[in-house]
């Protein structure tokens, strides 16, 4: 039995899945539904991201073939910092690491040029369940008011006023993966 591979906004299938597990597999953030569904879409994002191509959601044929080959992993660039995260802000991707192992790749959305994400070393001095009055959902602080937080518009691009966005869906995972002292990196 030989299948296309090509998958569609919505539909269940097996190719679906498929892409599914590869993208687990590389560690991309990705439900087991079966289903082309949003939180594949935001995995298909991250992959194409990290991997320096258009930022969209389509599941084009060489990026499933690219996927179900294993190719396609985030790098990480400071394994020494333990369990930690790291943002690369010029693929605009969040990485929860531990050593030299990724757990999870998330798309994130940094500050503006006019409000840029503060680059560097920090440690997460706060953390804040729920959601705030500024409708920041489940902020973990990493210095002065920056955090890395759920909220509801998380664009392809540098959009915050200085924090790491992340889509409402991932908020919860991110922010009880990370604890106080949690290390995160900022680089360019």
């Amino acid at each position: 039995h030989v299948l296309r591979p090509v998958v569609r906004a919505g539909e269940s299938s097996r190719m679906a899945r498929m892409l599914q597990r590869g993208l687990g597999r590389l560690h991309y953030a990705v439900p087991s539904t079966g289903v082309y569904d949003a939180g594949t879409a935001r995995a298909v994002l991250a992959w194409r991201k990290v991997n320096g191509q258009a930022r969209t959601t389509f599941a084009s044929e060489a990026l499933i073939r690219a996927v179900l080959a294993g190719r396609g992993g985030f790098r990480v660039r400071y394994p020494k910092d333990g369990k930690h995260v790291e943002a690369d802000l010029s693929r605009q991707v969040l990485a929860l690491i531990e050593g030299r192992r990724v757990r999870r790749i998330y798309h994130t959305s940094s500050g503006t040029s006019a409000t840029p994400t503060v680059l560097g070393r920090f440690k997460v001095y706060r953390k804040q369940p729920g959601t705030n009055a500024k409708g920041m959902v489940h902020s973990s602080y990493f210095i002065r008011g920056y955090a890395v937080h759920g909220y509801p518009s998380v664009p392809t691009f540098p959009a915050s006023h200085g924090c790491l966005r992340v889509p409402i869906p991932d908020a919860l995972a991110i922010y009880d993966w990370m604890s106080m002292g949690t290390v995160v990196r900022v680089y360019p």
